[in-house]
């Protein structure tokens, strides 16, 4: 007998296709879980990203050479690189009111 012919294979690979589904439902279990109706319904709440938008107003536009003379008054960068460090809770110093809104 030749073994080597196509419908051996075909019978092979059956037989094993077969066998691994049969494997797959006795592995099933019977026994379902239970679910507890105990359990409170986890209340949801929405609450909308718009909530407290603040609408962009247009601060004023002040002279750039009036604004660069103000830092430099103050102290420069340094001066608000202090502020920061020295307090993280501390806001910005607003001696320029037009820089207030970058925040």
């Amino acid at each position: 007998m030749y073994l080597k012919s196509s419908n051996f294979y075909q019978l092979v690979s059956a037989i094993l296709f077969f066998s691994f589904q049969l494997n797959s439902a006795w592995a099933q279990s019977e026994i379902k879980p239970e679910v507890s109706n105990a359990e409170k319904p986890v209340e949801l709440v929405y609450q909308s990203s718009f909530n407290n938008y603040q609408r962009y107003s247009a601060s004023e536009i002040a002279a750039w050479k009036q604004a660069n003379d103000t830092v430099k008054d103050i102290g420069g960068w340094r001066e608000y690189a202090k502020e920061i460090a020295q307090d993280p809770d501390t806001e910005p110093s607003s001696a320029n009111p037009s820089h207030g809104a970058h925040r």
